[in-house]
């Protein structure tokens, strides 16, 4: 077989793939959820769960993402990848469905530690609150990104038990620097987050979410790549664990007090509730975030 019929079949297998994950994240949702996510979408037309549920399945595809980087390419020869293929393919499904149960514990947590004293179910479901929505669809983005970075690459040596190990490790770390900064966010703006997603500010609910995201990306770089050894990877990551809150303490700052004559964004948000300065704090931050994975 043609080495581009190769490659053809290889993509045309990972989009159908891509799809029934998407499908089984769906019966998933539903399943561990008691509402019905078509009468939400289409029934109510909730803009805020619209945002939380696709949030969710961005999600699960950067996960997928982060588990086919590490296959074998064309260049390595036509025989490996017929060989591998099948094999690869299963063990991409098995990462990508674990994705789907990861992404819901680590929604799970942050609900309940982070945004403790009300029921985000009930702000989205009952409420509408697009805010809301906006931080579970940061949340949802920025664990999936980590998960992506814990899994892409080999394991390096030791065979599969060690590849886990080390996967689950960096996993771990990844989700709990993410909970601190998501913990201590509420230091490093001068208004009440909580109270202010509770009273249904989407500024503050798209700024945080937009954080939630950048934090995630440079994470995500922090353990991505193969596994080299324990001193290295570890290395790497905390150097970018520290940009990482380098980036959200002074960079966001500076965004804070530069971006605006005469106001700061965090005066829009918390004040004016505008939602455009919400925007222009997650998305700058956002793509800060992308400049220190791709340039470091």
């Amino acid at each position: 077989m043609h080495a581009f019929d190769i490659q053809l079949l290889v993509d045309l297998s990972y989009v159908v793939m891509a799809l029934l994950i998407l499908l089984l994240a769906k019966l998933t949702l539903g399943f561990l959820t008691p509402y019905d996510t078509d009468d939400e979408l289409t029934g109510n037309d909730n803009p805020a769960f619209g945002i939380s549920l696709l949030g969710y399945y961005l999600g699960v595809l950067i996960v997928f993402l982060g588990a086919i980087y590490q296959d074998p390419s064309l260049s390595e020869g036509e025989d490996v990848v017929l060989d591998h293929f099948l094999v690869d393919l299963g063990v991409d499904m098995i990462w990508a469905l674990s994705a789907v149960i990861m992404l819901n514990v680590a929604r799970f947590v942050l609900d309940r530690v982070v945004l403790r004293g009300f029921s985000v179910r009930d702000e989205i479901l009952r409420d509408r609150n697009t805010g809301m929505g906006a931080v579970e669809f940061g949340t949802y983005v920025s664990a999936g990104l980590i998960v992506a970075g814990a899994i892409s690459g080999e394991g390096g040596e030791g065979g599969v038990a060690a590849g886990l190990i080390t996967t689950i490790s960096f996993l771990g770390l990844g989700l709990f620097c993410l909970l601190v900064f998501a913990l201590g966010y509420q230091r490093l703006v001068r208004y009440d987050l909580l109270a202010e997603l509770e009273a249904d500010n989407p500024a503050a609910g798209v700024a945080y979410g937009g954080n939630l995201i950048a934090v995630g990306i440079v994470l995500m770089r922090g353990s991505a790549g193969t596994f080299t050894t324990w001193a290295e990877h570890l290395e790497r990551f905390a150097f970018y664990a520290v940009m990482g809150l380098f980036l959200v303490v002074v960079a966001r700052r500076v965004i804070d007090g530069a971006f605006l004559t005469g106001r700061t964004l965090q005066q829009e948000i918390a004040e004016d509730r505008n939602v455009n300065a919400g925007y222009l704090e997650g998305g700058l931050l956002i793509g800060l975030a992308a400049v220190v994975a791709l340039a470091t």
